[in-house]
């Protein structure tokens, strides 16, 4: 019979992608996780992980053995909290205005399947959350900064629209077309690369705001590259030509012990599942 520790060791090896933030996880030392994940791996008959120096690799006897394991594991894990009624910890989040909950939404849940008592409060001012899900530009007052992805930003346009059928435009292309700005995102609309004869005629008050109103034909924007993947309705223009400026997105996070930890926790997730 397996080790229900050793099963949670695995999880957790899984979802970080290194032993030493599994280690670290569940309160053991990293020879003591390593080992666990060595005699499962006796037991099976077969490698788990393809280890280097940058991490764990899953195998794919790893991935169907996480998906078979992991709801119940955390099920049984979680036991003793419930049967205590231990109280819920809040953690306070904040989302910019110019961020899609989509990206971040997976990896709270790896963060509450972890951590049973683990509620989420939504708040509207980043100077109060725990937690900030931001650009490198908008990072809360007090607030420490961690990376996640960088990328460049893009012309949308609604699928319809005469331009979707182009990979690139040119400032000029754009003249004459109706911009929807975004205000609460600094030097994204790059007004100054605007020609004469554009006409703005909305201001967003956030992107998921911003992209129905270009998918339903009013205007055209300059997003972040990545909200491309979250719909089926707008296109994303390359600007050539000039340069449409790019941005930093990531997590900043309280000084606070127990936030610091869950920042590089949620970060460490998300890098992981992006390497998948």
């Amino acid at each position: 019979m397996i080790e229900l520790n050793t099963l949670r060791y695995f999880i957790s090896a899984y979802e970080t992608g290194t032993f030493s933030h599994a280690a670290r996880l569940n309160g053991v030392s990293q020879p003591t996780v390593s080992a666990a994940i060595q005699k499962l791996e006796d037991r099976l008959g077969m490698p788990l992980f393809k280890r280097s120096k940058v991490g764990l690799r899953p195998l794919p006897l790893a991935t169907q053995l996480y998906h078979d394991v992991v709801d119940p594991v955390t099920h049984l894990a979680s036991i003793q909290t419930r049967l205590l009624a231990e109280r819920p910890q809040t953690l306070r989040v904040y989302c910019a205005p110019d961020m899609l909950m989509y990206q971040l939404a997976p990896d709270l849940n790896s963060l509450r399947r972890r951590f049973a008592s683990l509620q989420f409060t939504f708040t509207g001012d980043a100077r109060e959350s725990d937690l900030a899900y931001v650009s490198d530009r908008c990072v809360p007052e007090a607030h420490a900064f961690i990376p996640m992805y960088e990328e460049p930003f893009a012309v949308a346009v609604a699928r319809s629209h005469p331009l979707a059928a182009s990979r690139e435009v040119q400032i000029e292309d754009l003249r004459d077309q109706p911009l929807i700005q975004r205000p609460y995102c600094p030097n994204a609309d790059r007004l100054e690369l605007a020609p004469s004869g554009m006409v703005f005629v909305a201001h967003a008050t956030n992107d998921h705001q911003l992209l129905d109103l270009v998918a339903a034909g009013l205007g055209v924007a300059f997003v972040p590259a990545t909200h491309a993947h979250s719909r089926g309705d707008i296109v994303l223009l390359s600007l050539v030509g000039a340069d449409a400026g790019a941005r930093i997105a990531g997590v900043s996070h309280r000084r606070s012990v127990r936030a610091t930890e869950i920042a590089k926790l949620l970060t460490n997730i998300s890098h992981h599942t992006e390497a998948q």
